[in-house]
């Protein structure tokens, strides 16, 4: 190793444990800034102070490219892989609201693309700290990476570089066509991604319309109709709160998709057959919970308790055996024994319902 690359490496011993205090700081921001985004969830948040063994081989590869240590910009990086192409977007605004930008050195490497090339699209910000007060004069001016990435051009990023091969030159020609037609395969998936995600949220909303204004008879159970049906239908509402009051409990918000496979148990396929099992088998349903529940010291009820107590109540209201009882209640709950003690349990409560 050249003398100026000892020098830099020196500093770097030097400046390390800042570096490190930066991460922390950095790691906060991004933090913060994904919950102003308001995006649901994102993958994760990945930072990492650069080791000394890692910045002496980065030297020895670029010879004399570096002649101050203040050069290196990539001794702290951060990285926040989201979910879906358009968030990359929205979460670089906010980047560049919160840090200060070298934009000379920053690259959006989505618009540096050639249409013939391959490599992973991402945006990438060489940042630094406000220099406001807010944060500590010994990390400011410090230069750090931030990259945003989908979790496909992250997996992208992470095959291309185990594979090796970095940039386009010196690629043989067959083995660049193969990545170009591998990139587009991603970032058309990327694209339906987001069009899938788009035309869930405009069901979801459809869904979630019909069933406030009380015209979904028709629309089919699945994962999206039986949580909006929960969650939204007034007289299941009521109905849960009823419970929920019994029990002197406050009502945990639980999506109750596991319902999904018992409803069809009984034959209710639609959120009509929902509403009717409601009107059918309400009052033996509150009844059983107030059987069930009272007396019980509960914090929380589980939103789902109203499908609970309205599916056994048509079981009895319906006369279904006991061997029909215990292959329901066996949907659910995998031990036999369990599940023979819950059906004799309900049958007890059930014929008490009926002496009152």
């Amino acid at each position: 190793m050249n003398v100026l690359n000892r020098m830099i490496l020196e500093d770097y011993k030097k400046n390390r444990d800042s570096f490190l205090k930066l991460e922390q700081v950095v790691d906060e921001m991004l933090q913060n800034i994904v919950k102003l985004s308001g995006i649901k969830e994102i993958m994760g948040i990945e930072h990492r102070v650069k080791s000394e063994q890692s910045l002496a081989g980065k030297l020895e590869r670029r010879g004399d490219y570096y002649h101050r240590f203040e050069e290196l910009t990539d001794i702290l990086g951060a990285r926040i892989i989201c979910y879906f192409s358009d968030e990359v977007d929205m979460l670089g605004k906010l980047v560049e609201k919160s840090f200060l930008i070298d934009w000379e050195n920053s690259t959006d490497k989505r618009a540096q693309m050639q249409v013939d090339s391959f490599g992973y699209l991402s945006l990438h910000y060489i940042c630094s700290l406000p220099e406001d007060g807010s944060y500590p004069t010994e990390l400011c001016g410090k230069k750090f990476e931030i990259q945003i990435r989908t979790v496909l051009q992250h997996a992208w990023a992470a095959i291309e570089h185990d594979i090796g091969y970095k940039s386009d030159f010196g690629v043989p020609r067959v083995i660049t066509r193969e990545f170009s037609r591998l990139a587009g395969l991603f970032e058309l998936a990327d694209d339906e991604f987001v069009r899938l995600r788009d035309n869930m949220n405009r069901y979801t909303e459809d869904i979630r319309r019909k069933i406030i204004d009380n015209e979904a008879e028709d629309v089919r159970i699945d994962m999206v109709s039986i949580r909006e049906y929960v969650f939204h239908n007034r007289k299941m509402q009521e109905f849960i709160e009823e419970i929920a009051e019994v029990a002197g409990a406050d009502i945990d918000n639980v999506n109750p998709n596991g319902y999904i496979e018992q409803l069809q148990f009984l034959g209710k396929t639609t959120i009509g057959d929902l509403q009717t099992m409601m009107a059918e088998n309400r009052d033996l349903a509150f009844k059983l919970a107030e059987r069930t529940l009272a007396g019980v010291e509960l914090d929380l009820v589980s939103s789902s308790v109203g499908l609970r107590f309205l599916c056994r109540a048509e079981l009895l209201n319906k006369s279904y055996s006991k061997e029909q009882i215990l292959d329901f209640i066996t949907l659910t709950v995998k031990n036999p024994k369990s599940a023979g003690r819950q059906m004799e349990h309900l049958l007890k409560v059930y014929e008490e319902c009926k002496g009152e």
